[in-house]
């Protein structure tokens, strides 16, 4: 309980979208108090949640020393899916809850993903500063879907939308690679709508992701065993003037690698949501490259997937407490 009530307490680390006003109605409504912090670090955890009995957590590092500083935790609660920045197993070894908020923006994720990857086929970003500035009949190559390769890593939620969605644009064969995805799998999920479409799918190996995708989109797990898994090496690997998208995590991609390649010519385009540090420094090796289309962590949002995002963070601290089932 806080200090000044009988309530349990639940903190917001840090707010990203300026109004708790979907966390207050569902936490408030069951007797909850819900405070409000400001925190980028550890110690900042540390101070602002002492009293916490749940935490719903944004970006915040939630550390075993944030943990340790927080006795009467119950639950953390993350706004998203991936739980990079949260110390899981110190969080365990207290019995503290987690959870965090699976499905909620895949079909954004899979919509951006595919936004990224037609404004590199068709130069839109290129083309916009070109007419602006009074040119016309833009000579850049162009490129379409249809006919080609699309290569899937990752067949989660967001995957499994991003395939569904370019599945419409008639690529000549859809091939999908993740640690768990098998021919049965695939076929269960997408064989009728690949049928309709006329196009091939295949449960591929790693290296046939690499070597045979002209369009491969990224849809996998930050974890430690897929850290940096898109290097030098792989890139090399992959097709001369294919295309390369990222709406995962930036830790999964060597970005100075990657600028490498991108130097030499190797990779025709790559349209990234994610870096592997955000924002990124000035001097980040992709931010000059005339190859790349970047914005800015953004995929996972719409009026919709924010509104659920809040509300379902809210009730998993509420459901960590006890409070609702």
């Amino acid at each position: 309980m806080s200090r000044a009530t009988s309530k349990p307490l639940a903190v917001v680390t840090d707010d990203r979208f300026g109004s708790v006003d979907e966390e207050r109605k569902v936490l408030e409504e069951l007797g909850v108090e819900l405070r409000v912090a400001s925190c980028a670090s550890s110690a900042d955890v540390a101070l602002a949640c002492a009293d916490a009995d749940a935490i719903l957590v944004n970006l915040a590092p939630i550390d075993a020393a944030a943990i340790t500083a927080m006795p009467r935790l119950r639950v953390v609660s993350r706004y998203g899916i991936g739980m990079d920045n949260v110390d899981q197993v110190a969080c365990a070894s207290r019995g503290i809850a987690v959870a965090n908020v699976p499905g909620y923006c895949d079909d954004e994720v899979a919509e951006h993903a595919l936004g990224l990857l037609l404004a590199m086929t068709r130069g839109v970003a290129e083309r916009d500063a070109a007419v602006r500035t009074g040119a016309w009949n833009v000579p850049t190559p162009q490129r379409a879907v249809s006919g080609s390769t699309v290569g899937v890593a990752g067949f989660g939620g967001a995957g499994r939308a991003f395939a569904r969605a370019v599945l419409g644009l008639r690529p000549a064969s859809l091939i999908v690679w993740s640690p768990t995805t098998t021919q049965a799998r695939l076929d269960e999920a997408l064989g009728p709508l690949a049928s309709a479409f006329g196009v091939r799918l295949a449960a591929v190996s790693f290296d046939e992701l690499l070597t045979e995708s002209d369009f491969l989109s990224v849809h996998l797990r930050l974890e430690p065993s897929s850290a940096g898994i898109f290097g030098r090496g792989e890139f090399l690997r992959m097709k001369p003037g294919s295309f390369f998208v990222s709406t995962a995590r930036g830790g999964l991609v060597d970005s100075a690698a990657l600028a490498e390649v991108l130097r030499a010519g190797y990779l025709a385009g790559v349209g990234l949501d994610v870096l592997d540090t955000e924002p990124p420094p000035p001097d980040h090796p992709l931010l000059s490259s005339p190859r790349v289309v970047l914005t800015d962590h953004c995929a996972y949002r719409s009026t919709r997937s924010v509104s659920e995002l809040k509300r379902r963070c809210a009730q998993n601290a509420a459901r960590g407490l006890g409070l609702i089932t």
